[in-house]
């Protein structure tokens, strides 16, 4: 049986500094790729469903004199893996379903991703 997409944004692969706070500490991961919607992420701590966190990350401008913009927003953690915390591992997988993204962040994530989409 075929597996239906239900993501209702684009998602664009994504090599990003990522800086979380509201899990056992601030964390800071690299996203792998990026929706207008969501991220996902490798961290080094276990963050556990439902954990609401504020997400700090910098993207490439489109105007290479600016360099990088910066992008917060908050989101709640949906997916993790491996699914349970383990000591013996070193970096997790996370999903963030964005719950606010303020308009100069999702302005500056909008360009990125079409950025992305167009190359």
């Amino acid at each position: 049986m075929p597996v239906t997409e239900r993501r209702k944004e684009q998602r664009v692969e994504a090599n990003l500094a990522v800086t979380v706070t509201g899990g056992p500490s601030e964390a800071q991961g690299k996203a792998l790729n990026i929706s207008a919607n969501g991220i996902y992420f490798e961290s080094p701590y276990y963050l556990e469903p439902l954990t609401k966190v504020r997400l700090a990350l910098v993207v490439p401008d489109a105007d290479p004199r600016k360099k990088v913009l910066p992008v917060t927003c908050d989101g709640v953690v949906v997916r993790v893996e491996p699914e349970e915390r383990n000591p013996a591992i070193a970096q997790y997988r996370v999903a963030i379903f964005f719950t606010l993204v303020p308009e100069n962040s999702r302005k500056t994530l909008d360009r990125y991703i079409r950025s992305r989409l167009s190359s």
